[in-house]
């Protein structure tokens, strides 16, 4: 340290304000701003995750509502298929059109309609296609009376398993 004090007023003013200079800029390259930039990832992490959150939060009532709606549209597994099906005709009232009721296997029956009114079989297909584990493999359907709506139909439904 005796070196400083062999130099000017000026040399020394220029290293006191050189090493100032430096320090800061020491300071600035590595404390200042690796802890702001840090800073703004959390925040942008923050603002991502506070949407993530909401979004969940929006969606915890519609997953209620699905899990209820699946609930509601859950087929008796303790009634063989076949029976299932003919408790679904009787619930729909079609079970007075029904002719013939083949099954093939536990999982496979064949319906065959007579005079049925096409949208009433229609609406109850798409509530066991869409609602239950049904397959509609196969339908051929008939128009018989067409001012009233009326059809034949032979229907092959299968249970998804």
């Amino acid at each position: 340290m005796k070196w400083i004090k062999k130099l000017s007023a000026n040399e020394q003013k220029l290293l006191k304000y050189g090493g100032l200079i430096i320090l800061a800029s020491l300071f600035w390259a590595f404390v200042y701003k690796p802890l702001t930039v840090s800073l703004e990832q959390k925040q942008k992490r923050l603002a991502t995750l506070s949407i993530q959150y909401k979004d969940m939060q929006n969606s915890k009532h519609l997953l209620a509502q699905q899990q209820q709606k699946t609930a509601k549209f859950h087929r008796d597994l303790n009634k063989p298929f076949i029976s299932w099906i003919d408790s679904q005709l009787e619930k729909n009232t079609l079970s007075n059109f029904v002719t013939r009721s083949e099954p093939k296997d536990n999982q496979t029956l064949i319906l065959t309609f007579e005079s049925v009114i096409f949208d009433d079989l229609a609406s109850w297909l798409q509530n066991l296609e869409q609602n239950y584990t049904i397959n509609i493999l196969e339908a051929d359907i008939n128009l018989t009376d067409r001012s009233n709506g009326l059809c034949n139909a032979r229907i092959t439904l299968e249970e998804k398993k």
